[in-house]
């Protein structure tokens, strides 16, 4: 294939992607593409750096290079509260795929994230994951959820470990956030850290996928100060207390990202 043709099915691919539906297919292949390519590059690069947190920020900044084009912009908010050097717990809504990218945006050092486990076998992000040693949770097991809770509990009293969790469980797009699953809550009453809560405005003004709609679009992330896990007498006050201002503070910036997204 000579370079005037890979120029002409660019410039092609370009033109279709702001074809209403025909667009929405071609920008969500490319965001999987960059996953998948990121996640490899960016593993292949973290080799000889072997197993660390800290590979989080390499390929964090080669997934935001690629996926520059979407112009997909995330404005983070109280970021110096990520800066504590104790582990804690950071609880964040999930909406969708593109909170790969928002996460990239607000990443705490000395950090792993919980996934599911069907991730493991998406290839490319699967090295990513491995080697910034990423823990993965069977929601289907609740055996091999309590393994995984334990041996990360292990992990944040030996290593000082940060951990991302998606409380919700699942995507949801929703304004109304789901019931929050435990595991993010025993684990910070267990290891006696606090839970940072992170808030992302919804993503409906650049993406949503009943309408293929997947266009450029501003989201807000803002982290709210820590709750203190020992104030509770038991998971479930902590779970709603921490959902309860997920919640209220999810409805405020949905409020301005609607101005941000005119």
């Amino acid at each position: 294939m000579t370079i005037t043709a890979i120029i002409f099915i660019i410039a092609a691919l370009i033109l279709l992607a702001q074809v209403p539906v025909i667009g929405f297919y071609i920008r969500a292949v490319y965001y999987g593409l960059c996953l998948m390519i990121g996640g490899l590059v960016g593993g292949i690069a973290s080799i000889p750096s072997g197993k660390s947190t800290n590979n989080h920020f390499r390929m964090f900044k080669i997934f935001q290079a690629m996926t520059w084009p979407m112009g997909i912009k995330f404005e983070i908010r109280n970021s110096e509260i990520l800066n504590d050097e104790k582990p804690y717990i950071i609880i964040a809504n999930h909406q969708s795929a593109l909170d790969v990218l928002g996460m990239s945006y607000a990443w705490p050092v000395n950090c792993i994230v919980m996934l599911k486990s069907s991730l493991r076998y998406f290839p490319g992000f699967n090295l990513c994951a491995y080697l910034c040693e990423s823990v993965y949770i069977n929601r289907f097991s609740k055996e091999k959820a309590h393994k995984t809770v334990d041996s990360t509990l292990a992990e944040i009293v030996e290593k000082k470990r940060k951990v991302w969790i998606y409380p919700e469980g699942t995507r949801n797009p929703e304004p109304t956030l789901l019931p929050f699953k435990k595991g993010a809550f025993i684990l910070a009453k267990q290891a006696k850290i606090p839970i940072v809560p992170c808030v992302f405005s919804t993503h409906k003004f650049f993406y949503n996928q009943s309408e293929l709609k997947l266009t450029g679009g501003r989201c807000i992330i803002d982290i709210l100060p820590e709750v203190d896990s020992s104030e509770f007498e038991t998971v479930d006050e902590l779970s709603a207390h921490c959902r309860q201002i997920m919640q209220a503070h999810r409805e405020k910036l949905d409020n301005e990202a609607a101005n941000l997204n005119r």
